[in-house]
């Protein structure tokens, strides 16, 4: 079938993964040896070795595959920096590197497989050493590798909606008759849209080809009639077309639907396409099936961030920079300036860039969707909507039942609060978290009340319900959208006090104080925390009768305490509030433990006790180091990658960047995008990528 003639290595392109072979035996290598002696063997050594990890008995003996469940331990404790323990010599980041480089190296030899895909997930980021990446000796600036990044859902719809408009092709966009994505993104917590973590199978091409059937179907049905592309007008006349006017017609709807000329090659392989199917299939079908192949190009699909083929590392074309500027920001096409600046070359470097940027940025006809969208995945409180509360959960808080809890109007005002916050643009990371600020049944809640309808309705109960959870008392004068309202200072301090998140981070029935204190540590501190074991029961025991902390004290044994000192100490504090976000001083009929404790932060000065959840609000708002992990995260979702050691010039500069401008967000941003990391890329982590977009057949 035409369609994969040129797709096929699109449609095969996966994450690379190591290669199983015969296993064989194989020493580990005089350094990787020597370096687990120097500082592995103190523990891990001896009749008597901790956690019954004999290392002894791994350096002494051949690699084989018996040993590999025990040399990938080491080698995820080693990677994210749980080995060696702190009262051990100390191990720098790269030699930590080199130790991690090795042990790979030789599982691979041996023939284990090793998924380099993993490491590349978002939850590795925290991984790379923190203080390593700030130091003022940190690595030169660096390219990302070359990569086809797969168009979000959302900008996939805005490309077919853009068509909609343009030729008039009458598609709803609500409802089942919307056109909708072939895929969306995957539902972990955290960012989601990471270029390694997504791509096209052969379900999503079956779903696309639909839709491009659709839409070259309506844009064929209108030629005649409503106008559309002049060319293929003019063929679909003709009895008799010349090559002449096939070529203008292939010219003419390649830039009709990519918005952008055809180069030479391109006008010759689609015009030929088309030139086979008019003798075969007629002249309608034969531009239909023109429409579809050129629908499935992979611009379509993919961002596409390719060094020329010729070079090693190499600035974005000015065309590819201008998508990637667009589609970090706004989950669309280059607006007519950007693309203005690509054709007359003047994307050519930082200066160019940083100018596009800022004008993108400051234009407030232009929606930037995804600036919100970091601060949604980044908090998580959006996945309040997803916590289920049961009848008899809501009855026994005071709920009458489902129709008064509706947490969706928390998550929408959480929205606008962040959108307020954005707009000032000063001390966004602080304000967000200690302002006790929050904006009250916005947006649509209105209408789905039906206020604008009857303005003299009195506050319906699921709309009172919320403002009780606020502690705010609006009369109706005093409800806007475009005002703030104060919450009690002594009862809120920062989104992480919203009732949006606070739910969000909570059970079906209960708080979820690990949880939380794990959003913390590795949000706000750059920490990492392993996953369960999946030989250990990891749930608290069912004690109604009992206070959250007091079932919380079975995380103390010695075994887990290893991880839990790092997460129930700061989530601890948030048990101020219940599952529903309310401030509360009692928990079955006891006065509510709020003190914690950071612990091993990585800063000093944020070490120590805490006497409740806005005492440590205050502190890590303050923190240089919470600033410093704010831009970790930052750039790994606007760059859609992990941050490595050699990025950590980079993430210097961006960090000045928002500090020297009052804790700028656009300021941030505008020195993430214009950055070598954003802007130049290395050559391609593989040869099916280029494939991609230089199909050697014809569509």
């Amino acid at each position: 079938m035409f369609v994969f003639a040129g797709l096929a290595p699109l449609v095969a392109a996966s994450p690379s993964r190591g290669q199983t072979a015969k296993p064989r035996s194989l020493p580990p290598s005089e350094f990787l040896a020597q370096s687990l002696k120097s500082h592995c063997l103190t523990c891990h050594g001896g009749q008597q070795p901790k956690a019954e990890l004999s290392l002894d008995k791994l350096i002494n003996k051949p690699l084989t595959a018996e040993q590999f469940p025990e040399w990938q331990l080491v080698l995820a404790k080693l990677a994210r920096g749980a080995m060696p323990p702190e009262d051990a010599p100390a191990l720098s980041a790269a030699d930590r590197e080199r130790i991690v480089v090795s042990i790979k190296r030789e599982l691979r030899a041996a023939g284990a497989r090793v998924d380099e895909s993993a490491w590349l997930h978002p939850s590795r980021g925290n991984w790379v050493d923190h203080d390593t990446l700030f130091a003022d000796s940190a690595g030169s600036t660096n390219a990302t590798r070359g990569r086809l990044w797969r168009l979000t859902g959302r900008a996939y719809e805005e490309f077919v909606q853009s068509l909609n408009v343009k030729y008039r092709l009458g598609f709803r966009t609500y409802g089942h008759h919307r056109v909708r994505s072939p895929w969306e993104l995957s539902p972990h917590s955290g960012f989601r849209d990471y270029a390694s973590q997504h791509r096209i199978g052969e379900p999503e091409i079956e779903h696309h080809l639909r839709n491009a059937t659709r839409v070259a179907r309506a844009i064929v049905a209108r030629l005649p009639k409503r106008g559309g592309i002049k060319e293929l007008q003019e063929l679909l006349k003709s009895d008799s077309p010349t090559a002449a006017e096939i070529e203008a017609a292939a010219a003419a709807s390649f830039d009709g639907v990519l918005g952008r000329p055809a180069t030479a090659e391109e006008t010759e392989r689609y015009a030929g396409f088309l030139a086979g199917n008019l003798k075969e299939l007629g002249a309608e079908q034969a531009v239909e099936q023109l429409l579809i192949a050129i629908l499935f190009h992979p611009e379509v699909m993919y961002r596409i961030e390719l060094p020329d083929a010729d070079a090693e590392r190499a600035l974005l074309p000015p065309r590819d920079l201008a998508r990637a500027i667009a589609f970090a920001l706004t989950d669309r096409e280059p607006d007519a300036k950007l693309l203005a600046a690509a054709e007359g070359r003047k994307l050519n470097g930082r200066a160019d860039v940083e100018q596009q940027v800022a004008r993108v940025l400051a234009d407030s006809e232009i929606p930037k969707p995804r600036i919100l969208r970091f601060f949604q995945e980044y908090f998580g409180y959006t996945a309040a909507i997803d916590v289920f509360k049961d009848s008899a959960t809501l009855k026994e808080a005071g709920f009458r039942g489902k129709n008064d809890w509706h947490p969706n109007f928390f998550v929408s005002d959480a929205d606008h609060l962040v959108e307020w916050v954005l707009a000032k643009d000063k001390h966004v990371l602080y304000e967000l978290l200690t302002t006790t600020k929050t904006f009250a049944l916005t947006g649509d809640t209105k209408q789905a009340m039906g206020l604008k309808r009857y303005p003299t309705k009195p506050f319906s109960l699921f709309a009172q319900t919320a403002l009780d959870v606020y502690e705010i008392d609006i009369k109706r004068e005093q409800w806007s959208d475009e005002t703030p309202f104060d919450m009690p200072a002594a009862h809120r301090s920062g989104m992480l006090t919203h009732p949006s998140w606070l739910i969000a981070h909570s059970t079906n029935f209960d708080n979820h104080a690990i949880h939380r204190g794990r959003w913390i540590r590795e949000r706000l501190l750059g920490g990492t925390i392993p996953d369960v074991p999946v030989t250990i029961d990891a749930t608290l025991p069912d004690e109604p009768e009992h206070t959250l902390r007091e079932r919380m004290q079975v995380t103390r044994d010695d075994y887990c305490w290893n991880c839990h000192q790092y997460m129930d100490p700061l989530g601890l504090p948030l048990e101020q509030f219940d599952h529903f976000g309310r401030y509360r001083e009692t928990e079955l009929d006891k006065p509510v433990a709020v003190t914690g404790e950071i612990l091993k932060s990585g800063s000093q000065p944020l070490d120590g006790a805490v006497k409740d959840p806005f005492a440590m609000m205050s502190a890590l708002a303050k923190s240089k180091r919470v600033e410093q992990v704010f831009v970790r995260h930052a750039f790994r979702y606007f760059l859609g990658r992990n941050e490595t050691l050699a990025d950590g010039a980079v993430l210097i500069e961006a960090h000045r960047a928002y500090a020297e401008n009052d804790g700028s967000m656009n300021a941030l941003i505008t020195a993430l995008l214009s950055s070598e990391a954003f802007l130049y890329r290395t050559a391609a982590a593989n040869e099916i990528a280029a494939a991609a977009v230089k199909p050697r057949s014809k569509p």
